[in-house]
This record gives structure tokens, C-alpha cells and sequence, in this order.
């Protein structure tokens, strides 16, 4: 492709590396999403994600090719965590694991769906416009009918009349009674503004030493999640059957994260983040003491460390959404998306570090340990599982409290809570906004 050899081999590890630094560059659009919303997020990105995603094939050279792949790579990622954020604010605690697993899931079927095809279509161009056209469904999310805004974020900005109306009409679509807001749930009586929110955010040490974990956590799932990936070529045998294999382990890690309501976020986070460190060390021995006829005993452990960090890749998006307040969780996820594209950026360079046997087994050594060590920093993160979301900042300070009441399902919090006539008086007033 565009001929990249000799002088323009440097080319071909620029267009990967170009891609992540798009999702890296999308850190700093995606936080817009506390500010406008999350819908106009996930409307805008998914459009342009298909229109660069139509144009691709037509590349006439390598630089152009390299600048739309920034710009999807970009765009992806906005995308990708705006629905994300939309998706786990749309339900309750009890649906919030099932929907976040859920997009994960879809995740692997389209790697299935793009190696199938790849193995039938060898031009790349053609690959690239058999799977950019069927993204014209996207556009359909344009309609408010299709995806409404998070009514969660609306509650959080103090525009209560918007979110009752789409309550309203989810209610009806559900076919259940809604009359009012619980006693317990959060309003605000205006938008106080995103530089107000982060005054007390930064003014939170919990906060910012639990951002600080989930930072250090997402910049080596990524890292070594894409090196095991991009390792796989370098396995030996079919790439089409390693990337196959490597795509079924990755969903059984996504389909993992079920458990979390049954073991808890954190002793699954721990558990699967331990389990890919120690299969990383692991398998660096059969590459410096082994031979070849070791070889499967180096693919089984990098599929092992493959399906501890999908599994982490999966749970630690939940895990990241129920630690912070609704107010900040799009500024929150963005900036932990960044470090995960530093991490990812890192991983075509890599095998670049060494020659031999150690160009093999000194990466999976330095993921090994750096996975170890910010595991051990993962202790100090605390339990979410069946928790209200955090709404604002301040919630923080009483999260212990913010559990679902097992025999009924409603929550039990001993934050501040508005009175029952103030819920009717909201209700009431968007009754005669609708009759007027």
C-alpha cells in the first residue's frame, strides 16, 4: 500500500501510531460532553466517523491516508465513549453491567465481522468500503426518537422539564407508572456551569487520588491490551486464526465481566488485572529458555494475558463511570482515554526496543511488572457494585451510603434529599407545559 518500503517503511508504524494519537486527541473533544451533552456527542462524531470512514478507500497517497485515519481514529473514540457514558446513564444499577457488557460484546463481533471479510477481500481498499458503507445507519441517531439526550445529565445541568419529558415518555414506552422523581434523586435548581464543578472536583483529595489509580490503570490495560493484540502477528502460524482466536478469548474476557454483580467491580478488577501481569512474566520464559517447539506454550499464555486484560479492558469503562459523579464522568472518562492512548501509542514501537530473543520477551517483562504494580495501587479503589451513580461532586463524601435497598430496589442515602411536593410542583409544571 502506497508503496511503503525502504525510506517510507517509517510510514507504515506513523499511520498506526497516527490512529491512537486521533483517539488520544479525542480526550480533549470528548469532555464537551458535560458542557452540550452527550447526544450531540455521539450524533456528531458518528457522522464524521462515516464520512472520512466513505473516503478512506479513495486515498491518493500515503499522507492522506495518515490524516484521515486521525481523523477517524478521533472521532471513533468520541463516539465510542460518549454512547458508552449515554448508554450506562439510560438504566438502572441493576441493567447498568448488562449494558455496558453489552457494547463490549458488539465490539468483538465487529473484529469477527472485519477478519471474516478480510480473509475473502484482500484489497484493503475495497475491505475498507465493504465495511464504511453499512455506517450509514448511524445517521438515523439524528432523530431525538432514535437516541434522546441522558436524562441523568439533564437532572445533574438543573434542566429538570427536559429530562421528565423523555422519563415520560420512556415510561409510557415501558408501560409503567411514572408520576414522580424519587424523594432521594438529586435536582439542581440551575446549571452552575462546568469551571464551578471542577473548583470542587480538584478540591476533593479522594477524587483526585482515585483519578489519579484509574489514570495509571487505563494507560496499561491499553498498552499492553493493543501490544498482545499487535503481538499476534509475530506468534508464528495463520494470522487469520490467531486474530480469530485472539477475538473468541477477548469476548469470553468481555463476557467476564457478568460476574461483577455477583463478585463485586473490585475483586474482579484486581483479580483479572493479577491474572494478565503474572501470564505476561510468564510467557517471556518460554521466548529466553525455549525454542520453537515452545512456541505454544507462549501463544497459550499470551491468550491467557489476552483474556485477563479484555476482561480489564471491559470492566474497568464500569468501573470508571460509577466512581465519579455525573457532572465530571465525561471529563473524567476523557482523560483517562488519553492516558490509555498514550499507553496505546507506545505498543507499535514496542518490539522496536530490543533484537533477538529479547525483542520478544522484554515487552511482555515491562508489561508484566508495570501491570503488577499499578494492580497493587488498585487496592486503595473502592466497591461500587449495586451503588446509585454519584451525581454531584460532593456525593463522594457519602458514596458508602448509596446502595439499593435489596428488598425493593429503591436507594437508601443519607445525602440531602428534596421533598416530595417539590418533586409534584416539577411534575405538575411540565403537565401544563405539555397542555400549553
Amino acid at each position: 500500500m502506497f508503496n511503503l518500503v525502504c525510506d517510507n517503511a517509517y510510514l507504515n508504524s506513523l499511520g498506526i501510531s497516527t490512529y491512537f494519537f486521533g483517539h488520544f486527541f479525542a480526550a480533549i473533544l470528548s469532555p464537551l460532553a458535560d458542557i452540550f451533552g452527550r447526544r450531540i456527542m455521539v450524533v456528531s462524531a458518528s457522522t464524521v466517523m462515516f464520512i472520512v470512514n466513505i473516503i478512506m478507500p479513495f486515498s491518493y497517497n500515503a499522507y492522506m491516508f495518515i490524516v484521515l485515519r486521525f481523523l477517524d481514529g478521533t472521532t471513533g473514540m468520541v463516539f465510542y465513549s460518549a454512547s458508552f457514558i449515554i448508554g450506562m446513564e439510560l438504566v438502572g444499577p441493576s441493567k447498568r453491567l448488562f449494558a455496558g457488557t453489552l457494547i463490549l460484546v458488539v465490539y468483538v463481533f465487529g473484529e469477527l465481522l472485519l477478519v471474516f471479510f478480510a480473509y475473502f477481500i484482500r484489497d484493503w481498499r475495497w475491505l475498507q468500503l465493504t465495511l464504511g458503507i453499512p455506517m450509514v445507519s448511524v445517521l438515523c441517531y439524528w432523530w431525538p426518537e432514535v437516541l434522546p439526550e441522558s436524562p441523568r445529565w439533564l437532572l445533574s445541568r438543573g434542566r429538570n422539564d427536559e429530562a421528565v419529558k423523555i422519563l415520560r415518555k420512556a415510561a409510557k414506552v415501558n408501560k409503567v407508572h411514572f408520576e414522580k422523581l424519587p424523594k432521594d434523586f438529586r435536582l439542581e435548581k440551575k446549571d452552575r456551569g462546568l469551571l464551578e464543578i471542577l473548583k470542587e472536583l480538584f478540591h476533593s483529595k479522594k477524587l483526585i487520588l482515585r483519578w489519579i489509580i484509574v489514570f495509571l490503570n487505563w494507560f496499561i490495560t491499553s498498552a499492553l491490551y493493543y501490544g498482545l493484540t499487535l503481538h499476534i502477528g509475530k506468534l508464528g502460524g495463520s494470522l487469520y486464526i490467531n486474530f480469530t482466536l485472539s477475538c473468541l478469548v477477548e469476548l469470553l474476557g468481555y463476557l467476564l465481566c457478568l460476574v461483577m454483580d455477583r463478585t463485586g467491580r473490585k475483586p474482579l478488577h484486581l483479580s483479572v488485572m493479577f491474572l494478565s501481569g503474572v501470564a505476561c512474566l510468564s510467557s517471556a520464559f518460554p521466548v529466553l529458555f525455549g525454542d520453537n517447539s515452545h512456541n505454544w506454550i507462549m501463544i497459550t499464555l499470551s491468550m491467557v494475558g489476552k483474556l485477563g486484560i479484555s476482561a480489564a479492558f471491559g470492566e474497568i469503562y464500569i468501573y470508571t463511570g460509577e466512581l465519579f459523579p455525573t457532572v465530571v464522568r465525561s471529563l473524567i472518562m476523557s482523560s483517562c482515554n488519553s492516558g490509555a492512548r498514550i499507553g496505546s501509542n507506545t505498543s507499535p514501537f514496542m518490539y522496536n526496543l530490543a533484537e533477538g530473543k529479547m525483542k520478544k520477551a522484554l515487552p511482555l517483562m515491562i508489561y508484566g511488572v508495570a501491570t503488577l504494580i499499578i494492580a497493587s495501587l488498585s487496592i486503595l479503589l473502592p466497591e461500587t457494585k449495586k451503588r446509585k451513580l454519584l451525581e454531584q461532586v460532593e456525593d463522594v463524601e457519602h458514596e458508602e451510603d448509596l446502595t439499593v435497598d435489596r428488598n425493593n430496589g429503591s436507594f437508601k442515602s443519607s445525602g440531602p434529599n428534596h421533598s416530595e411536593s417539590e418533586m409534584m410542583e416539577l411534575t405538575n409544571s411540565n403537565d401544563e407545559d405539555r397542555n400549553n
